[in-house]
């Protein structure tokens, strides 16, 4: 079974807009991803890494 996690954050004028989208993933999962996501995010601004974020989209 494939599972899907996306989340998407447009800033437009200084509001910001959310998307998620979920396909298979229960809600403790997506909490779990977003944890590790911000995690890595928190580790990379501490070494004063520019691309704080790294990762792969596969379509």
């Amino acid at each position: 079974m494939e599972k899907e996690f996306a989340v998407r954050f447009k800033i437009v004028e200084g509001n910001i807009e959310t998307q998620m989208k979920q396909k298979n993933v229960s809600p403790q999962e997506a909490i779990g991803l977003l944890e590790m996501a911000k995690s890595q995010l928190l580790e990379n601004l501490s070494k004063n890494r520019k691309d704080i974020f790294s990762g792969t989209f596969k379509e």
